[in-house]
């Protein structure tokens, strides 16, 4: 009974290695909590999406998730692996593009919203910058329907934007990387969002954020006015901080000096927005490939930002 004991563990320890691909699944769905999204995502079906699952259960001897994947479930030994997993997942991807960055060089004009390059890419573009070296990167910043014209025009390789319900750029690629909800700002024991009309700070027409606050303000019957617009964050930022408006910004966005104004401040709830990725060529460009794949990896992911990695060479 002692042997056959020490031989599970050994097996398990030993004999069955938890596939690189097959820890990647595993931690998509736990973050997308959604097998349809992550068979699109990988480009897969989802009955090999499954089969995946079955097999990671296999090598580890345990049920990872609860029966019902339509509502992913980690089990006690899946919560125990995730971390693991990412860990792996992480240094695994490293070194690959460690190993693969000294031959990699070029030029790459990259295109975001001030809000994106601000508070989603600092971080990116920096763990991309020691990755690839020889890598020249140069950031445009604009509205997403501005960056759909010159990334179409082809004065932008990669583009990451918010899809608008009008904007189609002529690219070669589109990619989902995350739905983000918007939220309602105001300064901390500030009073601006009582007032009547409710004042706010926006960015410029065209913009999706803009759009939708004041899509469900005027649902909410909600009287508004424009108290500033503002090409920039910061701008928006200051006017919240000194309490003279109420802005819209992403979840994922944090604001010392700001809190988040619910539906029991009588705010009106707000719907996500889409957060994409443009490539305006595909597979001709190396430099421009490998920063599409680096972003797709660090922002591709829940508004937590754990890393989540998605390198095509790995399936």
């Amino acid at each position: 009974m002692l042997r056959e004991k020490q031989s599970s563990i050994y097996d398990l320890a030993m004999g069955r290695p938890l596939e690189i691909n097959l820890l990647r699944t595993f931690v998509m769905l736990v973050e997308e909590q959604s097998v349809t999204r992550v068979a699109r995502r990988l480009n897969r079906t989802q009955p090999a999406i499954s089969l995946q699952l079955g097999r990671l259960n296999d090598a580890v001897g345990r049920p990872l998730f609860e029966r019902d994947l339509r509502h992913p479930r980690l089990t006690r030994h899946g919560e125990m692996l995730l971390p693991y997993a990412r860990q792996m997942l992480k240094m695994h991807d490293d070194a690959y593009s460690r190993l693969s960055s000294e031959e990699i060089a070029g030029r790459v004009t990259l295109g975001c919203p001030d809000l994106y390059a601000a508070f989603l890419l600092p971080e990116t573009l920096a763990s991309f910058r020691a990755a690839y070296p020889g890598i020249e990167v140069t950031v445009r910043c604009a509205l997403s329907a501005q960056l759909s014209e010159e990334i179409s025009a082809g004065r932008l390789d990669v583009a990451l934007a918010t899809r608008m319900p009008t904007v189609h750029p002529n690219v070669s690629s589109i990619t989902l990387l995350r739905h983000e909800p918007l939220v309602w700002l105001g300064a901390k024991s500030g009073r601006a969002f009582q007032e009547k009309p409710l004042p706010l700070a926006l960015l410029p027409e065209g913009n999706l954020y803009r759009d939708y606050a004041l899509q469900a303000l005027n649902n909410a019957s909600r009287a508004w006015r424009i108290a500033c617009v503002s090409e920039s964050i910061a701008g928006m930022e200051a006017m919240a901080l000194a309490d003279a408006a109420v802005i819209v910004l992403a979840e994922s966005v944090k604001v010392a000096g700001l809190r988040r104004l619910t539906e029991q401040d009588g705010m009106p709830p707000l719907p996500p927005v889409e957060l994409v990725l443009w490539r305006r060529k595909t597979g001709a460009f190396p430099a421009a490939d490998h920063l599409a794949a680096h972003i797709e990896r660090d922002v591709g992911t829940n508004p937590a930002r754990r890393r989540q990695a998605k390198l095509a060479e790995a399936f």
